[in-house]
């Protein structure tokens, strides 16, 4: 990946359709992310709504090969809401996996609602079984949450961890302003360390400051560690003249200072169909040599996530 990014030319991502499409008792089909089980096995976690719009997370297998991905089962729900008055009482979205000493953990954002359509949410961390498609949490509150540092809301969704360091890239609530439509949420991305991925020290400042005036949020970032340098994609909002999520690209050398490219992102809405209107919550991995993209399109999910795949140029 380095050489396009020293050749500044957009990434070759091309766009292999939708994985999934919405049905059933439950909406959306959101914040994707895959973890690799055994040969071109993979698990995928995503979420999706209940007719209350509580989130749950879904778990099922996907074969991942040759530049194309098969979900192989049927989606099965594998996190509720947690319990009344607790960080993840009104809904938990699925962000990021980890494997690290021999267990893999699924970091997820947990919801809870405020009055006057204020909300929360902040970080918990469950355990997966890939044999079984379970997940169990591993504490009943956040791993990361509204602190000294984060007084609003703190949702982690991209992890990288090299030995005993564990970093990850979260969304931190800036302010809520009054407008005569109503609450309106500015959140961007911040930075913390780990040494167990439990217990965080949070810096200041956001990794990526707002392009202009009328930018206000970040979407779900993914970093991806390639040699020494740290790539990452990341959705936002908004411009002058669109108010819904783009997917723009960032890189480091060192995970804390990143350099904004937007144009280098190589990944836009299409013309039309289930991701004409926008574009979000990115998700890269890696397998076989070959790079690929989860993503959702229109309504935040709504309509499902799909695939790109990084075409060799």
């Amino acid at each position: 990946m380095q050489r396009f990014l020293d050749r500044n030319t957009p990434f070759p991502w091309v766009k292999k359709g939708q994985l999934f499409a919405p049905n059933g008792d439950f909406s959306h089909g959101s914040h994707p992310c895959a973890i690799h089980y055994k040969d071109d096995l993979f698990v995928i976690a995503f979420t999706r709504r209940d007719a209350g719009q509580r989130s749950h997370i879904f778990l099922c297998y996907a074969e991942i090969a040759e530049g194309s991905v098969r979900l192989l089962s049927e989606p099965v729900m594998a996190l509720a809401y947690g319990e009344p008055g607790r960080f993840d009482c009104e809904g938990v979205i699925s962000v990021c996996f980890v494997e690290h000493g021999g267990r893999i953990y699924l970091y997820y954002v947990g919801w809870q609602n405020l009055p006057d359509s204020l909300w929360i949410c902040d970080t918990g961390r469950a355990v997966l079984d890939p044999a079984q498609l379970t997940l169990t949490r591993e504490f009943p509150g956040p791993v990361l949450g509204r602190d000294k540092d984060n007084p609003l809301f703190a949702a982690a969704t991209a992890f990288h961890v090299d030995g005993d360091r564990w970093m990850t890239w979260y969304n931190s609530g800036i302010k809520w302003e009054k407008t005569a439509t109503g609450w309106k949420h500015y959140y961007g991305i911040h930075y913390a360390e780990s040494t167990d991925g439990v217990a965080w020290k949070s810096y200041p400042g956001m990794c990526l400051p707002f392009a202009d005036e009328y930018e206000y949020a970040f979407g779900r970032p993914t970093v991806f560690r390639q040699e020494s340098t740290y790539f990452m994609w990341f959705a936002h909002r908004a411009t002058r003249d669109v108010d819904t999520y783009r997917i723009g690209f960032a890189s480091s050398r060192d995970g804390r200072n990143w350099q904004r490219a937007d144009a280098l992102s190589g990944i836009d809405v299409s013309p039309d169909g289930w991701d004409s209107e926008m574009i979000c919550y990115p998700y890269v991995i890696a397998h076989r040599g070959t790079m690929y993209m989860l993503y959702n399109g229109n309504g935040y999910g709504r309509t499902g996530f799909g695939l790109a795949v990084m075409e060799a140029a």
